[in-house]
């Protein structure tokens, strides 16, 4: 008990001391950009402690200092889907918790934290900036047992784990220690009992909007203001197809589980995918692929764009809705205009917009043509660039979550630069930049759009871009 009593007071006086040099360590930069610290020899104690989180992660800062300088005395872990803030943490090994603050104060930059002593290692684990801690002092903790959730109190910029090992020495003296020394991340193999096997990072350039296939709502607009119909604008998107009336239109239909009315239905449904202040031709193309695309794959109760807490009464939505049905309010019976291909309801695709010309439904899924979406329509609206930046760490743990959970196997290169390689484009924006039609993963070959939705989880807003590598 003495010996845990001079312990205790020997990590006090190692908090005073050791304070003004954390003050820097608990934060994250403005702009992070995810360090890769210089790999030391992998130690004995390696992979002695439990990673403290459970979810794919990565090191945004490393241990001793930040990429652009600044002491850091631990390692910031931030979840790579990006949903870090309210995300579960646990011990890293059995001990005791000797310290805990769940105030919401200052509490020297560490905000929320507490401390958890290692008995039979003999060292100490530190979690700071928590949004809530839910132990106490005294509480007996085992490996994985849950500590609190992830936030960013105290001198923190962004919602992170701020992880830290305290060692004590053989002369009771304590000091900070390299986490990775001790832990490795069974969830990201970049970084396994601290050494690094990536950096640099992928710079991708993104044209456009959406997924390139079927109506733009940005042309339809543009459209609409140069004086073309409804009629003329879905005929420009989905050619060949014809205009019918469906005598059996629903007056409500059941989104996730409850009755809805069809006219709220496709209010709140236009609303969001194309506004409320669009021109009213172009409102009303809308409403009748929204209504299309509902009836050809009966989905009316699906995850589609909806704006829950629109409210449409008088609104030129409910206008637009209220005429593609063929009524004046939602008291009649609806019969609603809808698109058709050879006599059967077309597959009428309108998720956001494109990059100035519609591609293929063949390079984008694969497989056989639609013959109405074919591609090279023209949209008239103006294209927009953008720039993502994903680290090399990031990409990396990207792939490996998919290849886990659709048990794929993808094989990289030691060397990221050699990862991504798009092959094949549709040049629908220039010679040298269109929708991805084909793009090497490793030695996995996928569509440009199943690479964008199932790797990158829709975090690029088209699959029209370039990638640059640029290493460290």
């Amino acid at each position: 008990m003495e010996q845990l009593i001079s312990i205790l007071m020997s990590l006090l006086t190692m908090f005073m001391t050791l304070i003004s040099s954390f003050m820097g360590g608990g934060t994250t930069p403005v702009n992070p950009t995810p360090s890769d610290p210089t790999p030391e020899p992998t130690p004995v104690v390696s992979g002695v402690l439990s990673w403290p989180l459970k979810k794919s992660s990565y090191v945004n800062a490393g241990y001793p200092a930040y990429p652009g300088g600044g002491a850091h005395n631990g390692i910031d872990i931030f979840v790579s889907d990006g949903k870090t803030d309210g995300e579960p943490f646990y011990s890293a090994g059995e001990g005791e918790v000797t310290l805990a603050a769940n105030d919401g104060q200052y509490n020297d930059g560490f905000g929320n934290y507490c401390v958890v002593y290692h008995e039979k290692l003999n060292i100490y684990t530190l979690y700071a900036h928590a949004k809530e801690i839910d132990v106490s002092v005294g509480d007996k903790v085992n490996t994985d047992s849950k500590l609190g959730l992830i936030g960013q109190t105290g001198n923190a910029t962004a919602s992170h784990l701020h992880f830290a090992v305290i060692k004590i020495n053989s002369d009771g003296s304590t000091a900070y220690d390299d986490p990775m020394k001790y832990v490795k991340n069974p969830y990201d193999s970049s970084s396994p009992g601290g050494s690094s096997t990536t950096s640099g990072k992928f710079i991708f350039k993104v044209y456009g909007w959406g997924h390139g296939v079927g109506m733009s709502q940005q042309g339809a607009i543009v459209m609409a203001k140069n004086g073309k119909t409804y009629k003329e604008i879905l005929k420009t998107y989905y050619p060949g197809t014809e205009l019918s009336t469906d005598n059996n239109t629903p007056s409500t239909v059941k989104r996730n589980g409850t009755s809805v009315g069809l006219v709220e239905y496709l209010c709140k449904t236009v609303k969001q995918e194309i506004g409320d202040d669009a021109p009213m031709e172009a409102l009303k193309a809308q409403a009748v692929a929204a209504y299309t695309y509902a009836k050809r794959f009966d989905n009316f109760s699906s995850g589609q764009a909806y704006s829950s807490s629109f409210s449409y009464k008088g609104t030129n939505v409910e206008k637009a809705v209220l005429a593609v049905l063929n009524i004046s309010n939602e008291s009649e019976t609806p019969k609603a205009t809808y698109v058709t291909y050879n006599g059967k309801c077309a597959e009428t695709y309108y998720f956001d917009t494109a990059a100035g010309k519609t591609t293929s439904s063949a390079s984008v899924w694969g497989g056989e043509e639609i013959a109405y979406l074919k591609g090279g329509v023209a949209s008239p609206e103006k294209v927009s660039e953008s720039t993502r930046e994903f680290t090399s760490a990031e990409m990396k743990a990207f792939i490996e979550a998919y290849a886990k959970s659709s048990g794929k196997t993808i094989n990289l290169d030691s060397n990221p630069a050699n990862w991504l390689k798009i092959l094949a484009h549709d040049s629908s924006y220039s010679a040298d930049i269109g929708y991805v039609t084909k793009i090497a993963v490793g030695d996995v070959t996928f569509s440009g759009n199943s690479f964008k939705s199932k790797i990158l989880d829709d975090k690029l807003r088209s699959h029209c871009f370039t990638i640059t590598y640029v290493a460290d």
